[in-house]
């Protein structure tokens, strides 16, 4: 799987915590003690990754701006045209980089979760949250 991918699926995975009430209070889903540990044991995982693509997204941030680590907007104000035009190559420099990181195959070992583990009857998760979990969910 890619890296996005990766990411995608914390994401989903983070939303496994629970929903919101019509008061904004959060209600948590139902799930049995064996799917919780699973959902956490691969939160973990991913996050460690989303923690090194952090790490390496940032140097590349600091190794494109010569150190400072900040990028200037391409809305200006600029010196000059030079200066602009470095902005700009930067800004696209990096933007390389990130995809590039993005794209990368992670190897990972998840567990699965089936469909049945979710309840969805009990726990009205979204098709978004559902679409996203989809390289970890099985029929059965």
């Amino acid at each position: 799987m890619k890296l996005r991918t990766a990411l995608e699926l914390l994401q989903g995975l983070m939303e496994l915590d629970g929903y919101l009430d019509g008061a904004d209070k959060r209600v948590p889903y139902k799930f049995n003690g064996a799917t919780r540990m699973a959902i956490a044991r691969m939160r973990r995982q991913l996050r460690a990754l989303q923690e090194d693509y952090s790490e390496a997204r940032n140097a590349a941030l600091v190794e494109i701006t010569n150190g400072s680590g900040e990028l200037k907007s391409l809305n200006g104000p600029f010196e000059s045209r030079e200066e602009r035009d470095h902005t700009r190559a930067a800004i696209f420099e990096f933007a390389r980089r990130d995809r590039e990181l993005l794209n990368a195959p992670v190897d990972l070992d998840l567990a699965s979760i089936t469909v049945a583990q979710l309840a969805l009857d009990d726990n009205p998760i979204p098709p978004s949250v559902l679409d996203v979990l989809g390289p970890i969910l099985q029929e059965e």
